[in-house]
């Protein structure tokens, strides 16, 4: 990998953006990488869960400016390829990943980065964590999924506010109105995101796949179609060997664990 740094370790799954001398500005190759490693972790039965962040001070500035400028005279074929191919295609891939995602936001998430954050299922992020929604400051839409997934987070006035505006939200502003979990003074983040990743990876992975899917789907549907798919989901889990641990370690007053399977 060029673009990125990957680790496993345990049951983590590590993916961090490597370019801290441009903040790790994003390119079409560095999505790539992100797509191709996400396929790798979810094939690897090991990993429970995936971290991203980002290297020295920055968790991603966005869209890296030399490929930005070269976007001057492209044709719609070209952006099409370009954007939606490898840059929607990463944030993508990382909302549509089966297994449990956090952002361990170290820094500024700007642009593509904090579509990226956004897209995880968990945000830990330090005091040194900055969100900003620029695109329109750069005269375009933000087309990522930002526009559909952070008025879910933070409401649609203060979603307005961001990307509208361009308005920057700090991290304890970030917790406050629902953008981030938890904010952690910098030197604690790497012990605090251990922690959640602990507690995520205990978990039943089965389960954990299924109500991701779930609340993703519950975004998007009906309450009706929820209530279908919820009996299937159920029914599979039921008759998995994990929901036996969970109940048989409930009844025997003890920590279950989980395989899987």
């Amino acid at each position: 990998m060029q673009y990125i740094l990957t680790k496993k370790k345990g049951a983590i799954g590590h993916i961090t953006f490597n370019d801290p001398d441009n903040m790790n500005a994003l390119t079409p190759e560095a999505m790539q990488e992100i797509i191709s490693v996400l396929s790798r972790y979810e094939e690897d039965r090991d990993i429970r869960v995936v971290v991203f962040t980002g290297s020295g001070k920055a968790f991603s500035a966005g869209g890296n400016y030399d490929f930005l400028k070269r976007l001057y005279n492209a044709t719609p074929v070209d952006i099409k390829e370009a954007v939606y191919k490898n840059f929607a295609g990463g944030v993508k891939a990382t909302k549509m990943f089966p297994k449990p995602t956090i952002a361990a936001v170290n820094g500024p998430a700007v642009g593509a980065g904090c579509e990226l954050a956004i897209a995880c299922d968990f945000r830990i992020v330090s005091e040194r964590a900055l969100f900003s929604e620029i695109w329109a400051r750069l005269g375009v839409i933000c087309p990522l999924g930002g526009m559909f997934l952070l008025p879910r987070l933070v409401g649609l006035s203060k979603a307005t506010e961001m990307l509208m505006l361009g308005e920057t939200v700090d991290g304890q502003e970030a917790v406050q109105i629902g953008l981030a979990n938890q904010c952690v003074p910098h030197a604690q983040l790497e012990d605090e995101v251990r922690r959640w990743t602990e507690k995520i990876a205990a978990g039943a992975p089965l389960a954990m796949s299924a109500m991701k899917e779930g609340l993703r789907r519950g975004m998007e549907s009906t309450l009706a179609r929820e209530w279908e798919y919820n009996m299937f989901a159920q029914a599979t889990l039921i008759s998995s060997d994990d929901c036996k641990e969970g109940i048989t370690s409930a009844i025997d007053k003890r920590a279950p664990v989980f395989q899987g399977n």
